[in-house]
């Protein structure tokens, strides 16, 4: 079968590998229909985030079971799927609370990362992680529904209130979808993004959307009754600095952006004598179905896919998505928010 496989730092390839096949009586076989590109996938081709030699990327997967093992029950040939990446040993102190996302052995089950993924023609893995998509679901929402549980993850985590003003920094895909569910949840949402096709695409979500350098101090007093931000979302991986100069007393910042070089220093009184929360629970932890309900009262979601390509053109995928080709570093203009990889 055709799939996307990690070659080594910086390198991936489609390579026609062996098909996976059914190894226990748990299992089920899913014919992809298409994967979302995830900013960890992003990542993982800029060389940010290893992943193990051989390992088919992508995690973001929807598509109908071909077959399945002895023992499922749940499942059955020609249902439309969605898998969950969050997989965990289960047994461990962590699993065993419930903690699944903090897993001791969590490296040996991260699906597109040391475990294959879904950027290929077809996915084998535990029934318990694959969920039955509703007949009245498009495949584009489907791939949403994975990053739309890490966002209300967060948002549940940070006690989204509808009196709160959210200010969003980035309008990538975790950016606009933050906005998304904060137009929903919350009194004002403000995003911020530096490329003009993604700005422009978060005006049609957010209340108000800046170029970084235009929200100053003054701007945000005048959309937000003089206050600062009562959460504040690092969507880029890059800005907790200007969270922290954002954030209102008694205010909440999210980083979901992810950026191991980024470090931000802070002190402790200010976050002590303001009542400042930090909210680190940002992946998916056991939300697949609450996004999958909640999913359904959000039409906009399936408008968040905003360009499909082919699994044979990923590197066009990519480069559109990164803004710069990955081979030669050229500049590109960015041509999309959330790309899928469809077969």
């Amino acid at each position: 079968m055709k799939a996307i496989v990690y070659q080594d730092h910086k390198q991936v390839a489609l390579q026609d590998i062996e098909e996976p096949s059914i190894q226990k009586a748990n299992q089920v076989k899913v014919k992809i229909y298409g994967s979302g590109i995830c900013g960890t996938d992003l990542n993982i081709v800029k060389g940010k985030v290893p992943a193990n030699k051989g390992t088919v990327i992508g995690h973001e997967g929807v598509g109908t079971i071909v077959e399945v093992g002895s023992e499922v029950r749940g499942l059955q040939v020609g249902d439309r799927v969605l898998i969950d990446p969050t997989q965990s040993c289960g047994i461990c102190s962590y699993c065993r609370e419930g903690l699944f996302i903090y897993c001791e052995n969590f490296d040996d089950h991260q699906v597109g990362m040391t475990t294959h993924g879904t950027f290929a023609e077809y996915y084998v893995g535990d029934e318990k992680y694959v969920y039955p998509i509703p007949d009245s679901m498009s495949w584009e929402t489907a791939m949403m529904i994975e990053p739309l549980g890490c966002v209300l993850q967060t948002f549940m985590k940070a006690g989204v209130k509808p009196s709160d003003s959210v200010l969003v920094l980035g309008s990538g895909a975790i950016g606009s979808l933050c906005q998304l569910v904060s137009k929903r949840l919350a009194r004002l949402t403000v995003g911020t993004e530096v490329d003009p096709y993604r700005k422009e695409f978060a005006v049609g979500i957010a209340n108000h959307v800046f170029y970084p350098q235009e929200l100053t101090l003054d701007q945000v007093y005048e959309i937000n009754n003089n206050k600062k931000f009562d959460i504040v979302v690092d969507a880029v991986g890059n800005q907790l600095h200007v969270g922290f100069d954002l954030i209102a007393k008694g205010g909440r910042i999210i980083p979901m952006g992810y950026d191991d070089s980024y470090e931000v220093t802070f002190k402790s009184t200010h976050v002590i004598n303001d009542g400042i929360s930090i909210i680190g629970a940002v992946a998916n932890h056991s939300m697949i179905s609450t996004a999958l309900k909640f999913a359904q009262s959000i039409p906009e979601l399936e408008q968040m896919v905003t360009s499909t390509e082919l699994l044979s053109d990923y590197e066009q995928a990519f480069n559109g998505t990164i803004g710069y080709h990955l081979r030669t570093g050229e500049k590109l203009p960015m041509n999309s928010v959330k790309t899928a990889l469809i077969l």
